[in-house]
């Protein structure tokens, strides 16, 4: 995967398929983005490009719930705003 500009707003897909809503850039190489865990939970968390894909930047739990507004796009799904 080549690196691209990502903006906030955007979807992005991590390098295990989840779907993930770009929060915010906090560098070329680093997004708080947010994702449905589980299925079930919207959760934000910091991803990493590295090697060629986005990674979650922790390999624990490491993110927090998502609220309100931001919560409601990332249930809705890529696609849908």
């Amino acid at each position: 995967m080549d690196m691209t500009v990502v903006r906030k707003g955007q979807w992005i897909q991590l390098s295990n398929s989840i779907d993930a809503y770009v929060l915010s850039v906090l560098s070329d190489t680093e997004l708080l983005i947010g994702y449905m865990q589980n299925g079930i939970k919207p959760i934000k968390e910091n991803v990493i490009f590295d090697s060629g894909s986005w990674k979650f930047k922790s390999t624990g739990p490491s993110g927090g719930y998502l609220r309100e507004r931001e919560a409601d796009i990332v249930r809705r799904g890529k696609g849908l705003r």
